[in-house]
C-alpha cells in the first residue's frame, strides 16, 4: 500500500487556486514523483477546478465549522479514524491551529513524520512565541522544518533550537516545456497577485512608472490579478492626474486560464515585486522566472535568490519609489540586459528551483535518523 502524505488546512479553506500553490504543490509532488497518496485536507468555499490538473491529488472535503477551533476538533477526530493511513504531515506554516493536530497525530503515530513548512519570513518569525509550552511542543513534534530563503535560515538557526533546513519553492511543469525566446518578448514590465494589499505596494510600481514613462515611451506595465475594492480609488486619482497613461497602466483582472497568463508572463520583459515582505520566493517568481522575465525585487528575504544575487535582476529598498524608477529607467533603455537575462534566469530556475529535486530532497531528509542529521 502507498505511502499517505496529508496536508490539513490551518486556515478551515484552502481556495481553489492554493491547490498550485505551493502549500498543495508540495505535498502533491510527493505522489508524482514518489508514488505516495496525496490528501488535502479542508472545508469547501468554492469549486475546485485546479483539481483536474493534479492527477491523483485526492480532496477530503471535512464538515464545515463554525470557527477555527471547531475545526481543530473536526481535523483531530479525523486524524484519530485514519492515523494509519498518514504516514507523514505536512504542515504549511506555524499556525497555532497545527498545534493540537500534530499532538493527536504523534500521540496516535509516534513513529509518523511532521514536515512543516514555514512559509515564513523574519517578520513574521519573530512573533512566534517559539518558547511558549505549545508551540515549543508542536516545533520539537517536527521531524523537518524548512524555510524558503538563506537569509532566514541563518537567522532562525541562531535564534530557534531547532534544525532548519533551506528549501525554496519551486515551478511545477505538467506539459512539457519549450524555451522562452528573447524574440517572443515584448516592451512590458508586468506583476501578478493580489493588486493592492498593503503587503504587495503596488503603488510603488506605479509611482515609479510615471515618474520615468515619458523617457520610455515605448513600455508599458501590466497589473495581473484581483484588485482590492481598497485599492480601486487610488487607481482613479492616479489616472486622474495621468490620463496619458491608461493605456500603459494596464490592469486585466484576475486570469484564471493556466495558458493565458502563462502567456503573459512569457511576454514580459521585466517582472517586478515590490512587496514589503513574503514568505521566501513567492509563486509568482518562479513562473516568471521559468519564462525568461529579468526579476527587479524589493529588498524581501529572499531578494538573493530572486535575482540570482543580482546576476539575474536589480534589487532596491522597500518602499522606495525613486530608487526602483532609477533602476526601470537603466534596464528599458538597455537591451543587454534582457537579450541576455532571458536565458540566464531560466537556467537558473531550472537548476535549483524544481519541485522533483526538491521533493527528493525532502523525503531523503525525513528518512535521515536523528544520528545523520
Amino acid at each position: 500500500m502507498a505511502k499517505g502524505i496529508y496536508n490539513f488546512s490551518p486556515y478551515i479553506y484552502y481556495r481553489n487556486e492554493q491547490l498550485m500553490k505551493d502549500c498543495c504543490l508540495v505535498p502533491y509532488m510527493f505522489h508524482r514523483y514518489l508514488g505516495y497518496r496525496t490528501v488535502i485536507v479542508t472545508a469547501q468555499k468554492e469549486e475546485y477546478t485546479y483539481q483536474q490538473l493534479l492527477s491523483g491529488l485526492e480532496l477530503e472535503i471535512l464538515r464545515t465549522p463554525q470557527d477555527l477551533n471547531e475545526w481543530v476538533e473536526v481535523c483531530c477526530e479525523y486524524i484519530s479514524e485514519h492515523f494509519h493511513k498518514i504516514d507523514v504531515m505536512f504542515c504549511f506554516g506555524a499556525y497555532a491551529s497545527h498545534i493540537e493536530m500534530v499532538r493527536r497525530y504523534k500521540q496516535l503515530r509516534p513513529d509518523g513524520k511532521v514536515i512543516l513548512k514555514l512559509d515564513a519570513n523574519l517578520y513574521w518569525q519573530d512573533r512566534i512565541a517559539f518558547r511558549e509550552a505549545g508551540y515549543e511542543e508542536f516545533l520539537g513534534n517536527c521531524d523537518l522544518i524548512t524555510v524558503e530563503s538563506k537569509k532566514l535560515k541563518q537567522h532562525l538557526s541562531r535564534k530557534w533550537p531547532y534544525i532548519i533546513d533551506y528549501v525554496p519553492n519551486a515551478s511545477a511543469d505538467f506539459v512539457p516545456r519549450k524555451r522562452t525566446e528573447y524574440s517572443e518578448k515584448e516592451n512590458t514590465i508586468l506583476t501578478v497577485g493580489r493588486i493592492g494589499t498593503r503587503q504587495k505596494a503596488n503603488e510603488i510600481l506605479m509611482e515609479s512608472f510615471r515618474l520615468i514613462a515619458d523617457s520610455i515611451p515605448d513600455w508599458k506595465v501590466k497589473l495581473v490579478g484581483v484588485i482590492e475594492e481598497s485599492f480601486r480609488p487610488y487607481i482613479e486619482d492616479f489616472f486622474s492626474e495621468s490620463p496619458h497613461l491608461r493605456d500603459r497602466v494596464i490592469f486585466t483582472e484576475k486570469i484564471m486560464d493556466k495558458d493565458i497568463l502563462e502567456n503573459e508572463y512569457k511576454k514580459a520583459k521585466v517582472f517586478a515585486l515590490t512587496s514589503e515582505f513574503e514568505g521566501g520566493t513567492p509563486n509568482v517568481w518562479v513562473e516568471a522566472a521559468r519564462n525568461g522575465c529579468y526579476m527587479i525585487c524589493s529588498e524581501i528575504d529572499a531578494v538573493g535568490e530572486a535575482t540570482n544575487w543580482g546576476e539575474c535582476g536589480k534589487s532596491f529598498e522597500v518602499s522606495n519609489i525613486r530608487q526602483l524608477s532609477r533602476i526601470l529607467l537603466e534596464i528599458c533603455n538597455d537591451e543587454s540586459y534582457f537579450a541576455r537575462g532571458c536565458y540566464d534566469i531560466q537556467e537558473y530556475q531550472e537548476r535549483f528551483f524544481s519541485y522533483e529535486k526538491i521533493v527528493y530532497k525532502l523525503n531523503h531528509l525525513i528518512n535521515l535518523s536523528p544520528g545523520d542529521m
